[in-house]
């Protein structure tokens, strides 16, 4: 252990202690030569996922969905850019207290961005979890300003759907909603993912496939606080294709108001193509607040409601066929051979009659006459 010479001149209790600190200094060398093997030897391949991770991020860009058109061409539907809420717990060091801070920012309940960290436990490592969608003035610029206390919160643009009618044909077009653990559960094969967009009613749902377009992604360096630094690799997004409707925007508008504060529905067709022109229902929604993102209260609102805003009375109310249905019933008559259109109702000849004790064929009788 010590030099020959040098244990004879050191006494024997100094030499003592000398061999209980090299003893002690192999030790702890051993024990960090271990830990370094297991970190960069078994454990290398984990903690190089994880730096990666932290250091490059995966953005997806939601593709654009496709505008839609009325039969002569004017706009109905169409997008606009917005601004969503994300927030990724791996870059903060506490959670909770970066989304208290954000709460007191925007002034909102704190309860609601804990439920949806929640909510959200079992998904995927670095996974963005949406807080906000379409947010307004005020919280865009409390989040830039307070940045530097909010690791891990951003903020991303997207294209988010206008419906330029608002509610004039809300049961024709329908809305867009977030995509619920069971539908995700369903279309996860088609490149849906935790918090897209996907028609939920109307044409929107109709036509999801042909109006939805495909999402492009970027590869982003960011720092330590979860924020950008540069785009490494980007993939462009496509948008989804557009779709011309039958129905003219005039007359939409016209039917709509001609039921203004009345519950019923109103249907105008082509009589030669049997296209639709028309078809409005009231009472109605606006289709744009659940663009922005409906709260529960909302909901809650639009379900309860007495007047049942939500069904399109249109193809879903029930109601008595009314005068224009007796000359089907005539024509059955007719072509059964049980009456005859100049029978004037005597006993022995059944004849066609409506309800204020006419002839259903009044030109008929007359030239018997």
């Amino acid at each position: 252990m010590l030099p020959i010479a040098f244990r004879q001149d050191v006494p024997p209790e100094f030499r003592r202690r000398a061999n209980f600190l090299m003893t002690i200094a192999a030790i702890v060398f051993l024990f960090l030569f271990g830990r370094l093997f297991v970190l960069q030897v078994l454990q290398g391949e984990r903690f190089t996922y994880l730096s990666e991770n932290n250091r490059i991020r995966l953005k997806k860009i939601p593709g654009t969905r496709g505008m839609v058109f009325d039969r002569n061409g004017q706009l109905v539907v169409d997008s606009r850019p917005s601004f969503d809420l994300l927030f990724v717990p791996e870059d903060t060091d506490d959670p909770g207290l970066t989304l208290r801070r954000l709460a007191r920012f925007l002034a909102r309940d704190e309860g609601d961005f804990l439920g949806l960290l929640e909510q959200n436990k079992g998904r995927p490592p670095f996974e963005e979890i949406v807080l906000g969608r379409d947010v307004d003035w005020h919280a865009l610029v409390a989040v830039e300003t307070h940045q530097l206390d909010l690791p891990g919160v951003s903020l991303r643009v997207r294209p988010r759907r206008s419906y330029l009618l608002n509610s004039t044909a809300a049961h024709l077009l329908g809305y867009l909603g977030e995509i619920g653990p069971r539908q995700l559960k369903a279309q996860k094969e088609k490149g849906y993912g935790m918090g897209d967009e996907i028609g939920q009613f109307g044409l929107e749902r109709r036509w999801e496939e042909f109006l939805r377009g495909r999402s492009g992604g970027q590869q982003v360096e960011v720092d330590a606080l979860g924020r950008r630094v540069r785009v490494l690799h980007e993939v462009e997004d496509v948008p989804g294709h557009s779709v011309y409707l039958t129905v003219d925007r005039d007359l939409q508008e016209t039917a709509h108001e001609a039921l203004k504060g009345k519950d019923g529905a109103i249907v105008a067709l082509d009589v030669h193509s049997g296209a639709i022109l028309a078809m409005a229902s009231t009472p109605a929604f606006d289709p744009n607040v659940f663009a922005r993102g409906i709260t529960a209260e909302e909901w809650r609102a639009l379900g309860q409601a007495r007047a049942h805003p939500l069904n399109n009375r249109a193809i879903q109310g029930q109601y008595p066929p009314g005068s224009t249905f007796k000359i089907v019933l005539a024509i059955a008559a007719l072509e059964d051979s049980a009456s005859a259109p100049a029978s004037t109702g005597s006993p022995n000849t059944p004849a066609l009659w409506d309800s204020g004790k006419k002839p259903a064929f009044p030109s008929m009788t007359r030239n018997r006459d």
